[in-house]
């Protein structure tokens, strides 16, 4: 094994960050063909696992930056089963993985998996000792994710792990200048009614980018002209009529460029009093789009509207603009209750798992006691002359899952099931993982009418979930069979009688 500091490691961690910066650059630019190229011809040519991880991961980027409902979910697999390949030799690349993961799944709806990827992320990238240019992109993207899903204080807190990594490494902090994240946190502010701060934020960019524009990125370049006409909007224009700073907008196919560069455009007729223009030009489908957040057009339709005398329908584009902010505040405050339940889920199987099993009888995913663990509890049932309910869970539609988010989200739903039958069975009982999409509950000193009502409850807190947050589109259901299992019984025969009943109640289901 080679030590981290001998020359084939150094060359090959040189090979992936310099290929890193290439990506990077065309990214930053726009100009995701180019690098949806570029990876294609290294997974093609090469047999290194982090590097066609890393490839993959851009190709991914390049996917979404060009929007057009891009379904990124079997990229993802195939980049996380490289990385257990390569082990854990790059937390960058894992970083990375989890942060496009979590753009992917918020694309998507999923705001509970891409909060849960976005957690990982960040615990991978605090113990990355990268210091160079591709470790600050990671954390920059971290970043810009975090912003886009309105998180802005952790948005902000990211920009600045990256900047420290910047000066770790020796390079100018515009290279993770985070200018979206900054812009994207004023506008809110805006939104919200708080528009002095909103001026402040905005600013902040203005005079940060002045200094650092030699270095900024195009896509910074992109958002330092969109604070700098923003504040125009506000009646803030830079003193001594000194130039708009930020140069020309690109002219990029990129979804992630076209709603900001039209904005821009919106908000320099505003200030110019052309407001009429500013209307045609929020009626361009190029004008929609959240990569500003979905309420900014409406904030800027009310201004223009303003301006033109139109105080009603000023007053309804203000509405409309509430209503979509007050809908996704609301939506971030259930999230955040159920990552409290989901932690208190965890908990429980924590406890579970210490009663009932050390690491050998434990399922690595879940957390719930394994197949071994189930013959020694049966064993153990025995030995004492108990008798026991034995019931066999199959879920419904976890294939749909894995094939429409991947199987990332695929585990998440193994995740929460484990947690709604902790949540579900008494204490002398053993919930367990039977293997793949089967759990098992055995309920000791239970007859079967005592067990289904056991499994009713566990049918209705499966059926309760709220599935659409975490895989949208895809319901997760499942079907359960009991068999009665006599004190020194033959587990397998019950295992059988159960797994006949759970498909006899499938089959029931089925639509005739």
């Amino acid at each position: 094994m080679a030590r981290r500091d001998d020359p084939p490691a150094r060359a090959h961690g040189d090979q992936l960050s310099a290929e890193w910066v290439t990506f990077r650059d065309l990214l930053v630019a726009g100009r995701s063909a180019e690098a949806i190229a570029l990876a294609d011809r290294i997974i093609a040519e090469s047999g290194d696992p982090l590097r066609v991880a890393q490839a993959l991961i851009e190709k991914v980027a390049g996917l979404l930056n060009q929007g057009g409902g891009a379904r990124p979910a079997p990229l993802l697999d195939r980049i996380a089963e490289l990385l257990r390949q390569a082990g854990h030799h790059s937390p960058r690349l894992s970083g990375e993985y989890h942060v496009l993961a979590a753009y992917a799944a918020f694309a998507d709806g999923s705001m509970s998996t891409a909060v849960s990827n976005l957690v990982q992320a960040e615990r991978v990238l605090r113990g990355m000792t990268e210091a160079n240019q591709a470790a600050v992109s990671t954390w920059h993207d971290m970043s810009v994710t975090y912003s886009a899903m309105g998180f802005h204080a952790k948005a902000v807190e990211a920009m600045r792990a990256g900047r420290r990594v910047c000066v770790a490494a020796g390079i100018a902090e515009a290279n993770c200048a985070c200018l979206e994240t900054l812009v994207r946190s004023a506008v809110a502010r805006d939104h919200q009614a708080m528009t002095e701060d909103c001026v402040r934020e905005l600013w902040e960019v203005v005079t940060f980018g002045r200094t650092a524009e030699p270095d900024l990125t195009v896509s910074d370049r992109t958002y330092l002209r969109y604070a700098a006409a923003r504040l125009a909007v506000l009646g803030q224009r830079p003193a001594g009529g000194e130039p708009v700073p930020g140069g020309t907008t690109p002219d990029s196919p990129d979804q992630s460029f076209s709603q900001v560069v039209y904005l821009t455009a919106v908000c320099e007729a505003i200030a110019d009093d052309r407001p009429d223009e500013a209307l045609r030009l929020l009626g361009q489908p190029a004008a929609v789009g959240a990569w500003l957040g979905e309420a900014e057009p409406h904030r800027l339709r009310s201004i223009a509207l303003s301006r033109l005398g139109d105080h009603a329908g000023a007053i309804e584009a203000e509405r409309a603009m509430l209503r979509i902010i007050t809908r996704d505040d609301g939506t971030l405050r259930d999230r955040y209750i159920d990552s409290v339940n989901a932690r208190l889920d965890q908990d429980r199987l924590r406890q579970i798992a210490q009663e009932h099993a050390d690491a050998a009888m434990s399922d690595p995913l879940t957390g719930l006691p394994n197949r071994r663990r189930i013959q020694a509890f049966a064993a153990e049932l025995a030995a004492r002359g108990a008798d026991a309910a034995v019931g066999l869970i199959d879920l419904d539609g976890f294939k749909a899952v894995n094939d429409t988010h991947g199987h990332s989200s695929g585990d998440l739903v193994l995740q929460r099931i484990a947690g709604l039958l902790a949540q579900s069975v008494r204490g002398q009982d053993l919930p367990a993982r039977f293997g793949g999409d089967e759990f098992m509950v055995i309920l000791p000193d239970t007859g079967l009418a005592e067990a289904r009502e056991v499994g009713g409850r566990i049918t209705a807190s499966v059926v309760g979930e709220d599935w659409d947050a975490l895989v949208p589109g895809t319901p997760v259901g499942m079907s359960m069979g009991w068999a009665s299992l006599p004190a020194g019984g033959d587990l397998d025969a019950v295992v059988r009688a159960a797994d006949t009943e759970l498909y006899r109640e499938k089959r029931a289901l089925r639509p005739a």
